[in-house]
């Protein structure tokens, strides 16, 4: 292995370990559960997922069969875990209706796994199921892009009085979106650009993730958008009620 490929490498092992580390620090070691954080933390495990087999795979041509499987499968989550990341920040609740969907989909990817595994269906899935899952991972991300397109207009035209939590929930879409670009690239045999593209994408939105994070002396206000919302509500309540004991 030459030292840029060494180089490469590493960077991307990286990303998804970081990758796996901040996702059971969501799913499991925020002061606050909000729903928002669970589904990022599963976010990130399915990408982190997607990046490690990636690597591997791009150095390793002989990896199992299996491997490979887990990895494209798992491509199945991404778009709709990033949907209800940014739902649940918006709402902070999923309605029943809403979980189903993503069982299905989570059901689907098994199902799929079982019937067709990649060591007997490597043709089905390298002509067919890889397109599909790039088809769904974009839908995701245009439903989830018209679901903060207020947000996303907010940012690109007055990124200085955005808040916290926008600009959070902002730079995670965009990052999942340079990620999908990164991969689709190297899918459609872009030249210079290779799957391994989208494991460095990963990476680099990880440590912009990470830097928010140890900047901030506290979170709570990222995790929701509609948390200053809310407390501009009560802070006017409470000027309005102190107004009239006044009088």
């Amino acid at each position: 292995m030459s030292l840029g490929k060494e180089i490469l490498f590493f960077f991307g092992a990286l990303g998804a370990f970081n990758g796996f580390i901040l996702s059971l620090y969501f799913l499991f070691f925020t002061k606050k559960k909000y729903l928002s954080n669970l589904f990022l933390g599963a976010l990130l495990f399915t990408l982190s997922t997607r990046i490690a087999v990636t690597v591997f795979v791009y150095f390793n041509n002989n990896l199992h069969k299996n491997y490979l499987q887990i990895g494209l499968s798992v491509g199945l989550l991404i778009g709709p875990l990033l949907f209800f990341t940014l739902k649940s920040g918006i709402q902070n609740t999923i309605s029943v209706k809403r979980k189903s969907h993503l069982a299905i989909w989570i059901l689907t990817t098994l199902i799929i796994g079982f019937v067709f595994p990649y060591q007997n269906y490597s043709v089905l899935w390298n002509d067919y199921f890889v397109a599909f899952i790039f088809l769904q991972w974009f839908t995701y991300i245009f439903i989830s892009g018209f679901e903060i397109r207020l947000l996303l207009e907010k940012i690109i035209q007055n990124y200085q009085n955005t808040l916290p939590s926008e600009r959070w929930f902002g730079t995670i879409f965009l990052g999942i979106a340079l990620v999908f670009i990164s991969y689709f690239l190297g899918f459609v045999r872009v030249p210079f650009v290779s799957c391994i593209t989208g494991a460095l994408a990963f990476t680099f939105i990880l440590y912009l993730i990470i830097l928010v994070l140890l900047h901030r002396t506290r979170t709570d206000d990222l995790f929701l958008l509609n948390i200053q919302k809310e407390k501009k509500l009560n802070e006017e309540e409470a000027f309005i009620l102190s107004q009239k004991l006044e009088k």
